[in-house]
């Protein structure tokens, strides 16, 4: 595995840690890789030869998933009775997330392979 899928690959891997700051964290690095020329072409390439045992669109996109899922459950089972700015932060939360979302497709699309969410994967986003 190359040095830019292997720093991709460990940042998905903190993008589904326990601790919200640690995956606070590596969203700004996983924007930055997802977009970087050698990530995006060792992505598309894993992502041609439909090989399971490599890093590719796909696969970053579960990581994506579950993060997605992680922050949405900690903002779901949080107190609800809780002040203003505490109500506009977790709207921010959710923004930041649906906007994380847009920048993967946006990169993705961007790429060779034309990345395709298939409408189950939508589904089971929501």
């Amino acid at each position: 595995m190359s040095l830019a899928l292997n720093d991709l690959l460990i940042c998905c891997r903190q993008l589904e840690h326990d601790r919200a700051t640690e995956r606070r964290k590596e969203v700004e690095k996983f924007k930055r890789l997802i977009q970087d020329p050698e990530t995006v072409q060792h992505l598309d390439r894993h992502s041609d030869s439909k090989q399971g045992n490599y890093l590719n669109w796909d696969a970053v996109f579960r990581f994506l998933q579950n993060y997605i899922k992680k922050e949405t459950e900690c903002l779901r089972t949080a107190k609800s009775n809780v002040s203003a700015s505490t109500q506009t932060s977790r709207q921010k939360k959710m923004q930041e997330i649906s906007s994380l979302v847009r920048y993967f497709i946006k990169c993705a699309n961007k790429s060779k392979q034309h990345y395709v969410l298939h409408t189950h994967m939508l589904q089971e986003l929501l």
